[in-house]
């Protein structure tokens, strides 16, 4: 027997151009979001992995050091990878949203309003994703192509709080089901 509560299901649905000249994903991506906890939450987080190859200070590079691969640390910028967001509304109605300091692959977004147990809010990003080498996880832009993974936002998952975890290299990423719908234009 399900309860309402565990019957709605998040869905996200992407729009993405891709440029093969600059690897850079134009993305406009709508994710509706459930809350599914018993409290009433004034935020959402999205895990951003795409910018875990921003800099010399993401958890991802300080991770790969940590097994001694220095690649990512000394890279170029063209073979780095990073996102940048445009815009961000919830509703229909612009918010504010920030990048979290030392977790810089996290996006936290401020709700106007508190999302109540059961309730959803329809949120749109505008967003651009520039592709990082596969050479430092193996995702990424390869000589003959593309390996893509992790590349577009998610929500955190929210059990008893926020459960943000940053891109370490590990496929770990903690999402909760949803319905996808991606239209990849190349």
């Amino acid at each position: 027997m399900y309860c309402g509560i565990f019957a709605q299901t998040n869905s996200i649905t992407i729009h993405a151009d891709l440029n093969v000249k600059t690897d850079v994903l134009k993305i406009q991506q709508e994710i509706v979001y459930y809350n599914k906890a018993t409290v009433s939450l004034s935020e959402i987080y999205l895990y951003n992995w795409a910018n875990s190859f921003k800099d010399r200070t993401s958890p991802l590079t300080q991770r790969l050091i940590e097994d001694y691969n220095k690649s990512l640390y000394f890279a170029k910028n063209t073979d780095r990878g990073c996102s940048e967001i445009l815009t961000v509304s919830a509703d229909f109605n612009p918010v504010n949203f920030s990048v979290l300091e030392k977790q810089t692959d996290i996006v936290k977004i401020a709700l106007k309003k508190p999302l109540e147990p059961s309730d959803s809010v329809k949120i749109i990003v505008t967003y651009t994703v520039k592709i990082p080498s596969s050479k430092f996880t193996g995702y990424g832009k390869t000589s003959t192509g593309y390996h893509l993974r992790y590349w577009y936002l998610t929500p955190v998952v929210y059990n008893n709080g926020w459960q943000t975890m940053s891109n370490l290299n590990m496929d770990d990423l903690y999402t909760d089901v949803a319905n996808y719908d991606i239209q990849l234009t190349v």
